[in-house]
């Protein structure tokens, strides 16, 4: 009854609960009957827990699942200094402290904690999954204000495939184009390493003062203020999924 990357762990009370079949107190009473069958094996312990996804789930002889929320999709502006994870030992702001839905949704993928803009939450983990493998080609756009003008010279250097100062790790060559005199760079990148384009521009010798995530798969901020969010309309959807699944 190990966790899958789609839904966690519930208390078998729970998801009886939620497939219809009795209240937790009633769905307590079934277990210790011995009425509940988990993966082939009578269970007799109200505290276990099954997974969803994964395990069958019979009681008295007939087999239930949960039922399939609806499927969400979110485009959040994430402020400065919230966490784009779903839970937080340090209890620091989180981006679902913003998003009042009764899905149970999460990031795709993550900002750092000091980088603000455009994140996607769901609970299609199917898409999420797509979108953040590794072989993926999604387009993330960010524009990195620096402490210095940055050259038109450098250019070649941060967009022809540099290896990272730290680790020496090779990055995919990409797109770059200054602005604000070269205060401001939009810098189009098709992957995702952890910090990467701080680590880029560490690598040429700039600090990195802010980071902004202004476009991810063909999709923008628009209207949206710091801590807002909207949900994506179908056709947006769809054509995330075709970009999930190109080649």
């Amino acid at each position: 009854m190990k966790n899958s990357t789609n839904s966690e762990e519930v208390r078998i009370n729970r998801f009886l609960a939620l497939c219809g079949i009795a209240s937790r107190r009633a769905a307590d009473q079934l277990v210790l009957e011995g009425r509940v069958m988990v993966n082939g094996t009578v269970i007799t312990q109200p505290g276990t827990k099954v997974n969803p996804d994964k395990d069958e789930v019979i009681v008295d002889g007939q087999k239930y699942a949960q039922p399939e929320s609806r499927k969400v999709y979110i485009l959040f502006n994430k402020p400065r200094n919230v966490i784009s994870t779903s839970s937080d030992e340090k209890n620091r702001e989180m981006v679902l402290d913003y998003i009042d839905v009764k899905e149970r949704v999460f990031p795709v993928g993550r900002l750092d904690r000091k980088t603000t803009g455009l994140i996607l939450l769901t609970n299609d983990g199917t898409l999420a999954n797509k979108l953040m493998h590794p072989s993926s080609n999604v387009k993330k756009e960010y524009i990195a204000v620096l402490g210095e003008k940055f050259p038109a010279s450098m250019l070649p250097q941060l967009t022809g495939g540099m290896r990272l100062k730290d680790t020496g790790e090779k990055v995919r060559p990409c797109r770059a184009k200054l602005l604000d005199e070269g205060m401001q760079v939009l810098l189009s990148i098709h992957e995702g390493k952890n910090h990467q384009v701080r680590r880029m521009f560490e690598t040429l010798g700039y600090e990195v003062k802010r980071l902004e995530r202004v476009a991810y798969a063909g999709l923008t901020i628009g209207e949206l203020r710091r801590g807002e969010w909207r949900y994506l309309s179908r056709n947006e959807v769809r054509e995330l999924y075709k970009l999930a699944e190109s080649p």
